[in-house]
Parts: C-alpha cells; sequence; structure tokens
C-alpha cells in the first residue's frame, strides 16, 4: 500500500471562517434548493423539502394513495410549473424517461439534454461534465467542475460521488447559466439535480431484472414502507454485474466490466402537519474492471512491430492491449443526508445537511500500451460535508424573498502513482504525488421577485461567497530513476488560497398569456481556484490556477399549449470568460508530456438552444427533440502554463475543449393497444454530438462525432402492473472516439463508445 501523508489543515481554513455561519450552522443543519412554497413569485404549492434535496414534494401524509402501477417516477405538475416559469433554461427528464432510455449512469442523461456534454477521461470513475462549455476540464477527479451536480439535493464535488446513483429515480432537471442565488454553491454553468423518488404512505414497490449483452444481469427494486402513521420508509438497491466488453490480443482477458451495488434508504418522519424530517442512507460499492483505451501507434512511435505494446492503427473496437499490468477497481462510499422543514404562514424554511464519504483503490491502464509508459493507480480518501439552510417568503404580495446561507468542507487525502518504467528505461520507475487537499466555502445569498405590473416581474439576486482552497503535497522519484536518489522531491506544494467574491443577477420575465412567457438576465458566477494533483516532474504544473470568472447574458421564450401536449423551449446567450480553467498538454522534464491545468485570460462562448415536446396532440404518440449550438473561442491565445511550453501553441479564435457546435437528440414513443387489456409500445431514440476539443495544445486531443440509434418495445397490461420489454442501443454499432489524448511518449491514445447493447427488462409493480 502506497503511504500517505499525515492530516493537515491551514490554520486560516479555521481562523477565517465567518463566524454569522458558524452560528447558523450550530442552530440547525442546512443544504440545497427550496422549491417549494413559491416560484419566481408564483404560489405554486406549500410543501416539505425532501431530505438531501431542495426539490418540493407533497408530504407523504398529505398524498392521495395511488395504484402501485403509478410508482412515483413522473414529474409532479407543481415543479413542471417551477422549471416552466423560471427565467433560465431547464430541461428534465422523468424517472420514467430514464428507464425508456435506459439510461442507468449521470454521464449518459448528456445524450439527452441539449448542451450537456459528458466523457469518461479515465476508465470511468471519473466523468468530466460541461453545460454550454463549462464543466471540468481535469481527468484527476481531485477538482471541481464549473458546474453543480447534487445528487439527492446534496452537493457531489467530485466525480467520484456520481458512481453508481443512478437508480429509482424521480426526476433529473438541469439548470443553465450561472447559480447560487437560490441554493447551494456558486457555479458558473449550472447545476444538475438528481432526486430520488421519495416515501409514502402506501405499500408497494417493485422489482427489476434484466439480462443484456456481455452476460450483463441487472436487478433493482425498491420497497416503499408505512412504519406507522407518521413514518414512512423506502428502501431501493440496484446491482449490475456484467463481463467485459474489451479483449486483450495477447491475454485474451475482458476489461470494461461491471459489478455495482448501491443501496439507499429513506424514512420520512411527519412531525405535525407543517413540519417533517427526512432521513437518507445510501451505500455504494464497484469492483468492476476498468476498461482501457487504445494506443493506435505506440509502436512506430517506438520503432517497435505493430501490436507489439499498442493495437495498431487497424485495430478492432474491442480489441485493446493491456498485458499484465494489474487493472482493477475497488471503491467504497456512502453517507448520510438529514432534512428538516417546516412550513410558516409567511413562508417555508429548510434545514438540511449531508456528509458523504468515498475510499478509492484503482488501478488503470492509462496509456492504452501493455508497458508501463503512463499508467496511474488511484489511492485516495474523500471526505465531504455540506449545509444549506434558507427561509422563503411572500411580502406584500408583490414582492417574494429567499434569503439562505450555504456552507461545506471537503478533505482529500491521496496518493498517486504514475509508472513510468519503459519511458525512463527503468524498473520501478515510478512517480507518486502525496497529498492532502482541503476546501471550504461558504455563501450567503439572496433572491428577490418583484411584480412590477401584471405579467411582468423584476428579478434581482445577490451573493456573497468566500472560499479557502488548500493543498500540501507533491511529487516523489520513487525509484531514482529521474533524479537518481530514491525518494526524492521533483514538485512541492503548500500553500492556501482565499477568495472573495461578490455575484448577482438581474432579469426580467414578462408572462405573455399563462404558460407562455418570455424573460432576459443578465447573470455572473465563479468556480473557485484549483490545483492540479497528477504525478509530474515540473513543480508549475502543481501550482495553483486562479478562480474562473464569467459574465452570462441570455433571453430565451418558454411556452405550454394545448394543456401542457405542446412545450417549447428556446434560448440565445452569450458568456464572457476571464480566467477560463481548462486542459493543456504540456511539455514536462525528462522528455516527458503531461496533461496539466492552466487558464486562458479571455475567452467567449455564443450559442443557442431549441428543446421541444409533443405529449398525446396526436392520440398515442410522444415525441421529444431538442437542438444547441456552441460556437466557443479563445480571445486571448496561449503559449505557455506556469512557464512550460504547451505542445502546441493556443491562438486568437482557437476552439475551447468540451464545446461541440452542434448536437441534437430525438425520441419517439407511440401505444398501441392490442387488446381491451394488453398494449404494446414501440420507441425509437437517436443523438448526435458534433466533433469536440478534449485539452488544448494538443493535436491529439479531439473526439469523433458521437452518433447512437436506439429501439426499444415494452409489451404488458393496461393497469400497469408489469412490462416486458427488449431495446438496442447503439443499433447501428458505432464506434467513435469519444476521448482522446496524447500519450507520455507522444503517441496517441482513444477510448471508443460503448458497442451494440441488447437486452431486455422484466419489471413487477406491488
Amino acid at each position: 500500500m502506497t503511504s500517505r501523508i499525515g492530516f493537515f489543515r491551514p490554520a486560516s481554513l479555521t481562523r477565517n471562517r465567518p463566524v454569522l455561519l458558524t452560528a447558523l450552522l450550530l442552530a440547525g443543519t442546512g443544504n440545497v434548493t427550496a422549491h417549494a412554497a413559491t416560484v419566481y413569485g408564483k404560489k405554486i404549492q406549500s410543501a416539505p423539502l425532501t431530505a438531501r434535496t431542495g426539490k418540493a414534494s407533497v408530504r407523504p401524509h398529505a398524498r392521495p394513495k395511488a395504484p402501485p402501477a403509478l410508482e412515483a417516477i413522473t414529474v409532479t405538475s407543481a415543479r413542471s410549473r417551477r422549471f416552466g416559469s423560471m427565467a433560465n433554461t431547464v430541461n428534465t427528464l422523468s424517472g420514467r424517461e430514464l428507464q425508456q432510455l435506459h439510461i442507468v449512469s449521470p454521464k449518459e442523461i448528456a445524450a439527452f439534454i441539449p448542451g450537456v456534454t459528458a466523457v469518461n477521461a479515465t476508465s470511468g470513475s471519473t466523468p468530466i461534465f460541461s453545460i454550454r462549455g463549462i464543466g471540468l476540464d481535469d481527468y484527476i477527479g481531485t477538482n471541481m467542475g464549473g458546474i453543480g451536480i447534487y445528487m439527492d439535493g446534496v452537493f457531489a464535488p467530485y466525480p467520484v460521488f456520481y458512481n453508481g446513483q443512478m437508480f429509482d429515480v424521480q426526476t433529473v432537471s438541469v439548470e443553465k447559466g450561472p447559480q447560487g442565488f437560490e441554493y447551494g454553491r456558486s457555479t458558473t454553468g449550472g447545476t444538475m439535480n438528481i432526486e430520488s423518488v421519495k416515501p409514502a404512505d402506501h405499500f408497494g414497490g417493485y422489482l427489476n431484472w434484466g439480462y443484456s449483452s456481455y452476460n450483463t444481469n441487472t436487478a433493482r427494486g425498491a420497497v416503499n414502507t408505512p412504519v406507522s402513521d407518521h413514518i414512512y420508509n423506502r428502501f431501493a438497491f440496484s446491482y449490475i454485474k456484467g463481463d467485459g466488453w474489451q479483449h486483450d490480443i495477447h491475454t485474451g482477458k475482458l476489461y470494461g466490466s461491471q459489478d455495482i451495488l448501491s443501496l439507499r434508504n429513506l424514512t420520512q418522519f411527519v412531525i405535525d402537519d407543517k413540519s417533517s424530517v427526512m432521513l437518507n442512507l445510501h451505500y455504494t460499492r464497484d469492483r468492476g474492471t476498468p476498461m482501457s483505451p487504445q494506443d493506435t501507434n505506440g509502436d512506430s512511435v517506438n520503432g517497435l512491430p505493430d501490436r507489439t505494446i499498442g493495437v495498431g492503427s487497424n485495430a478492432k473496437y474491442n480489441a485493446v492491449n493491456v498485458g499484465d499490468n494489474q487493472a482493477r477497481r475497488k471503491e467504497n462510499g456512502g453517507g448520510v443526508g438529514v432534512n428538516y422543514t417546516r412550513d410558516l404562514s409567511f413562508g417555508t424554511f429548510t434545514s438540511a445537511t449531508g456528509i458523504d464519504f468515498y475510499r478509492r483503490d484503482d488501478y488503470d491502464n492509462y496509456d492504452g500500451e501493455s508497458v508501463h509508459v503512463g499508467d496511474y493507480h488511484w489511492n485516495d480518501t474523500y471526505i465531504v460535508q455540506s449545509h444549506d439552510m434558507h427561509l422563503r417568503m411572500n411580502l406584500a404580495k408583490r414582492l417574494h424573498l429567499t434569503v439562505g446561507v450555504y456552507e461545506s468542507y471537503d478533505k482529500i487525502n491521496g496518493a498517486y502513482t504514475s509508472f513510468r518504467s519503459f519511458i525512463l528505461g527503468a524498473p520501478n520507475a515510478n512517480l507518486t504525488d502525496h497529498f492532502v487537499q482541503q476546501n471550504l466555502s461558504t455563501g450567503l445569498y439572496i433572491n428577490t421577485v418583484t411584480n412590477i405590473v401584471k405579467g411582468l416581474d423584476f428579478i434581482a439576486s445577490g451573493r456573497l461567497s468566500y472560499d479557502e482552497r488548500g493543498f500540501n503535497g507533491g511529487t516523489r522519484d520513487d525509484s531514482g530513476a529521474v533524479t537518481g536518489t530514491a525518494g526524492s522531491s521533483l514538485s512541492y506544494v503548500n500553500q492556501n488560497h482565499t477568495y472573495e467574491r461578490y455575484t448577482g443577477r438581474v432579469g426580467l420575465r414578462y408572462t405573455i398569456a399563462p404558460g407562455t412567457i418570455v424573460y432576459g438576465t443578465i447573470s455572473n458566477g465563479y468556480k473557485a481556484g484549483a490545483y492540479f494533483a497528477a504525478p509530474v516532474t515540473a513543480p508549475q504544473a502543481l501550482d495553483y490556477v486562479r478562480p474562473e470568472n464569467l459574465i452570462a447574458y441570455e433571453v430565451g421564450a418558454k411556452t405550454s399549449l394545448f394543456h401542457n401536449k405542446l412545450q417549447l423551449e428556446g434560448a440565445l446567450f452569450d458568456y464572457e470568460y476571464h480566467n477560463r480553467q481548462t486542459l493543456f498538454v504540456a511539455e514536462m522534464p525528462a522528455g516527458i508530456t503531461s496533461l496539466s491545468l492552466g487558464s486562458i485570460p479571455r475567452a467567449r462562448t455564443r450559442g443557442g438552444e431549441l428543446s421541444g415536446t409533443l405529449h398525446n396532440l396526436i392520440q398515442n404518440l410522444d415525441v421529444h427533440g431538442s437542438f444547441a449550438y456552441l460556437d466557443a473561442q479563445t480571445i486571448s491565445p496561449v503559449s505557455s502554463i506556469g512557464g512550460l511550453p504547451i505542445l502546441g501553441t493556443v491562438d486568437r479564435h482557437s476552439a475551447l475543449p468540451f464545446a461541440p457546435r452542434f448536437s441534437w437528440s430525438a425520441y419517439a414513443r407511440y401505444n398501441i393497444d392490442v387488446s381491451r387489456d394488453y398494449s404494446v409500445a414501440l420507441q425509437a431514440s437517436y443523438t448526435w454530438k458534433d466533433n469536440m476539443l478534449v485539452a488544448l495544445g494538443d493535436p491529439n486531443g479531439k473526439t469523433g462525432k458521437v452518433s447512437s440509434m436506439g429501439l426499444r418495445m415494452e409489451v404488458g397490461p393496461k393497469t400497469g402492473k408489469w412490462t416486458a420489454a427488449v431495446y438496442v442501443d447503439n443499433m447501428l454499432n458505432e464506434h467513435s472516439d469519444t476521448y482522446s489524448f496524447t500519450g507520455s511518449d507522444n503517441s496517441r491514445v482513444q477510448y471508443l463508445q460503448t458497442p451494440r447493447w441488447v437486452g431486455c427488462d422484466l419489471r413487477y409493480n406491488f
């Protein structure tokens, strides 16, 4: 086991914590969104917020009993009205849609949400998300993205916390543009909220079993149990076990296998008719075998016969060359969430908290070669806690006010080892970054909606944020292959940076007719500074990267017509960046190239989005479509980061990473009554994303055009008691590269999309 340095906490992380926040946190716990009481001044429902979620839901003791066949996996009408009245773009997927589209991980959501991308930069436990080109340009997994991802309402700052959590989901909503004025953390790109189905006051649930390609078995289920008149419990689980779809060209071993177990238990305690508490316990365990990328020209670059250490330029999509590298995944994580909410005569008070832990011990064949060029051993422990409390009020009928406070603290204790014996020409030539990283974030926020005249609302928001980021660690030359002295230091950083920032938003929203609005907003947001925790030979590559700032302009329109059978939403936006954080490929000492973090002084993104839904406008037919356009460019040229030359100069007007110029998706579902009691549903879907950069200054850092077609057929009784389905994903068996980069030996490394996947599902509701 690789050793790790001990606990470290800069004094300022404690000394500078605002007294007001400390007092509030001692008084109660706090969490994310207060999506209840009012929506930009529109009274929708007085309802408590569920545990680990800032979403409003009807308190279980007030819910009418629903038949078992109607398991709560659809978006509530109150929540739909909220999204339809917000002065920014919001895209949603219901739990039923996730099931029908066979979406089983957060990364797969991006295919059906316009302007959203998600890729795996390593074997799978560190997905990179972006919204409108803003995200997390870092494959290490120790940095927070420019978007906020909330799992059941609790902010998940690092990609490992997304693993295994997409089961028993009620809805997924993506809010775009700078956020942090109504809940949670300040973000530049937006938020993604994944909300579980909550306990109800009746017995029920479901069991789901599926079998699909590569001997993959999937078991999922949930049991809803009323313990008493005032206590309701819901237990849900998911287990996926399957063989890998990749084959080693020499050993025949399989890679990309799945072995993920996830559990969640929600218990709601109804105190009285105005207050309740929700307890959330959850756990994830991952023992799968990581995917391996392909190295297509490592043999030619190193003057070796074809297929010696790589797979060659004409390799099959499932061919990899891992050799005796010990690719493995050993991950465990879990946490607790507690939420208290109380309805008051003038509004709603919410106080909640979440704490999560995660442990990784993974080995990635990161370079795609059977020798040690840049393989990684990820050995780390995460702890994250967050609080948010807020009060939503209606004042004088024309003013609707939200005030709140947010605080979070997280720590990573890690040792990341890069195995480079081949490139350095010495056995056990390992470089290890031993580090401790700690972050503190606090914020005070206020949001107001003032009705000026009938139909016209003025929106004004503000947020005061304070961030501290501390890093203590650096890279050691384990065997002395670089310095000649085993264990000597190659790079070291012991820093603590603080940052205070005021952000705000102003806008107008005009209701043309019930269900139809137009709006315009100007807002700004920021992303805290960052450190790069990979093992690198240059101290500059570990240096602090300054915070990213963004000014966003957006105009849009939303309409819901024909009794919600037709819904349309569109927006145009213009983003101006200062110090945009992104990945660069830099030239390091000892003849090694490596990815590292840096910033672009100025950059700009412009674009537009359009999405629409037809629901039963033609009887029994549902159609959904979306389209997005992005024009993301640098304004300032970049030739080096921290004094390190980058592999290729970034000129003015160069494209930005994770910003495909065009993307679109569509799916349609048609129900056919085959008898008085049974029906058949036919579904087709298609998604397409343009190619995009994944790092600057990297001639190989560009994805292909990624497309996928899916078909599904379901049959079952009209009561919904059970359903049986067959499906095929990526029916055309496309094999585009979803992430590619230049390896440490200057060869090309690529990940390919998952091949055609055929399966069946059986679901029983009780």
